[in-house]
């Protein structure tokens, strides 16, 4: 058995190791936002180098291959972490706490091995910050020395599956335009929603949500659940359209635009028209005439100063220019305003007496988004 003295040394060679040995984590799975990273610290061992190395080797692999997992950053030894805290050699609840502070994790995962006649044996451990550490034992050959032993990769991905509990969960809150729809993630049934909401747990990671009700069309999209927290996605129902096109629905539609285009003539030539009478050369054009004169646009007025010379002639040439101007706005006004209003009303009156809305179809706004992790797309629709 060794020494304290003994295990001092072997710790100093072991923390350069384990500098020397930093490139290696770099090839670990990154933490990303659908997976919790998980450290693993060298398993400690006194007589079971080899075996102790390939089982570190082989967790870390299994923890890969764990949907929600991933390796977190770093390479530490058990051995040093206990020494340089002033630790027991099984650091109790109070040391693992400044462990997981000293290598900056929420989650690692710790463990002891020993020689046993021609076995190798200890425990594993996975400390998460908040919650009590789980553990397990491991007894197998000592003969599996190898990290990519096909046996010691199963007893690794048991172990894994034991300490984590399985993939880590998230809750999906879907909302739905419909009081009560029932809801089918990745093709099976979760439940129902109530209100036009529910809440489902579900597994982290990428999952594809479909909404059904009675008188709406299926509304399905993709989501990603993000671990120990709550996403969000909304989904609106299309009621069932009528096979029959209602062409009276269409022609209130289309009389509703055309009254909106030609008011929309018929407010810019009002505008064109107050311009022109707040131009300055309209103001030194209505100068030429006395105070009694109301319309200086008048044909006779217009007529009373075409042909002056000078100064007052070029102010005559630009005012009568913008009064054939006005001429023409006022004239749009005239056959636009009224056509506005006979639009727009035939149309109104269609849509009122159209008579297309079976009992499953609602009015109002729908709005029918589409989510993922990186992009996403909303589509909205009034229904009348």
């Amino acid at each position: 058995m060794m020494t304290r003295a003994q295990r001092t040394g072997l710790a100093a060679l072991l923390a350069l190791s384990a500098c020397l040995a930093c490139a290696d984590s770099a090839r670990a799975a990154e933490p990303s936002p659908t997976a919790l990273p998980i450290t693993v610290i060298a398993i400690r061992t006194d007589d079971a180098y080899d075996q102790a190395d390939a089982l570190t080797k082989a967790l870390r692999s299994a923890i890969k291959n764990s949907a929600g997992w991933s390796v977190g950053g770093g390479d530490f030894s058990l051995e040093v972490l206990t020494l340089s805290l002033q630790c027991e050699d099984r650091p109790d609840e109070t040391c693992q706490t400044r462990i997981a502070d000293h290598i900056k994790s929420d989650r690692y995962l710790w463990g002891m091995l020993r020689k046993s006649d021609t076995n190798v044996e200890g425990d594993l451990h996975l400390w998460t910050r908040g919650k009590p550490t789980s553990s397990v034992p491991v007894k197998y050959s000592a003969n599996l020395t190898e990290g990519n032993d096909e046996s010691l990769r199963k007893i690794a991905g048991d172990a894994i599956a034991a300490l984590t509990g399985g993939p880590p969960q998230g809750s999906l809150r879907v909302r739905t335009g419909a009081a009560d729809a029932s809801v089918l993630i990745d093709g099976k049934p979760v439940g129902r929603v109530q209100n036009g909401e529910g809440v489902f747990t579900v597994t982290a990671g990428p999952h594809k949500v479909l909404v059904k009700s009675t008188g709406f069309l299926d509304s399905e999209a993709s989501v990603v659940v993000l671990p120990i927290a709550t996403t969000d996605i909304a989904l609106s129902q299309m009621p069932v359209e009528s096979s029959q096109t209602n062409w009276k629905r269409v022609g209130g539609f289309i009389g509703l635009g055309a009254g909106a285009v030609f008011g929309t003539v018929g407010i810019i030539s009002s505008v064109q028209v107050a311009s022109i009478q707040s131009d300055a050369r309209y103001d030194a054009y209505r100068a030429l005439f006395g105070t009694e004169v109301k319309d200086v646009c008048a044909p006779e007025q217009r007529e009373s100063v075409r042909g002056l010379a000078g100064r007052k002639g070029r102010t005559a040439d630009e005012g009568i220019s913008l009064c054939e101007q006005a001429d023409t706005f006022m004239a749009l006004q005239y056959v636009f305003y009224p056509l506005a209003v006979i639009s727009a009303g035939l149309g109104a009156y269609l849509l009122v007496t159209s008579d297309s809305r079976g009992a499953g179809e609602r009015s109002g706004w729908t709005v029918q988004p589409s989510v993922g992790l990186g992009a996403g797309a909303l589509d909205v629709t009034y229904r009348w």
